[in-house]
């Protein structure tokens, strides 16, 4: 697995990353079958955990509003030693959205208290000191979120303080997208073979330095042909990871492969 930088942020990531909202989350998920499956047993998300650390895959990728995601993954790397050591994975979570179960509806809140509040709760469920990636989880308010929330200014604070390593915003708007990498450390956008419009804001990272994720490269489960679909997203100049979750090891062995070297 090839492993690259984060922009300038000093973190390496491996091109692959894994997405855990179905580590902790089965309804209200925007995909072919994503809802009412039974979540993953522990046995069963270690399984999904060291195949990814095999696979080479380093970056892991949670939010609060993927239910239990990020209680699991700190519960299993505790009881599992990391799968090779914490300074093995590169760990991004998320601010700004909870999610209500019950309702199976989101809930946005990003002032500057929760946020704070966000980034140490997550700490405490993940178990650990510092999250590497904290992203602003953005409702599709890409502008105002970034200028006038003060929520991009509370994660500047959690940077500073060592909570955080790298700020940034997983955006919904090529607008947001742009002026996104005027402020942060990261970025994260859709990309794939159906929906190229975010390329502007790839390439304009890029040339500021700024790490890009990338989410939807299998456009919610509906790519015919996912290794090709990984493989077109992950190589686009500019990409530091492609993010791409699963509960199924083997699909982790199928997506590694489109990336193999």
């Amino acid at each position: 697995m090839q492993i690259r930088p984060l922009g300038k942020t000093g973190l390496v990531v491996s091109a692959l990353g894994l997405g855990t909202v179905k580590l902790g989350r089965n309804t209200g998920i925007k995909y072919p079958g994503g809802n009412g499956f039974a979540l993953p047993t522990d046995e069963q998300a270690a399984e999904l955990l060291r195949t990814a650390a095999e696979c080479g895959i380093t970056l892991i990728d949670t939010a609060p509003a993927y239910g239990t995601s990020e209680e699991r993954i700190g519960a299993l790397m505790a009881a599992n030693r990391w799968f090779g050591g914490r300074d093995r994975w590169i760990v991004c979570s998320k601010a700004g959205e909870e999610f209500d179960a019950a309702t199976t509806t989101s809930r946005f809140d990003f002032s500057p208290a929760a946020i704070r509040a966000s980034i140490d709760r997550s700490l405490r469920r993940l178990r650990i000191d510092t999250v590497d990636i904290v992203l602003l989880h953005s409702d599709g308010r890409d502008e105002w979120i970034i200028r006038d929330s003060g929520a991009l200014e509370a994660l500047g604070d959690a940077q500073r303080s060592g909570k955080v390593r790298a700020i940034g915003i997983s955006t919904k708007t090529i607008t947001g997208g742009l002026l996104a990498i005027e402020h942060c450390d990261v970025v994260m956008v859709t990309l794939n073979t159906a929906n190229t419009g975010e390329l502007p804001v790839i390439d304009a990272a890029k040339k500021r330095g700024v790490g890009v994720l990338i989410k939807k490269a299998l456009a919610g489960g509906h790519a015919t042909e996912p290794r090709m679909a990984i493989a077109y997203a992950a190589e686009t100049a500019g990409v530091s990871s492609v993010i791409v979750g699963s509960a199924n090891p083997n699909n982790i062995l199928i997506n590694a492969s489109a990336l193999a070297r």
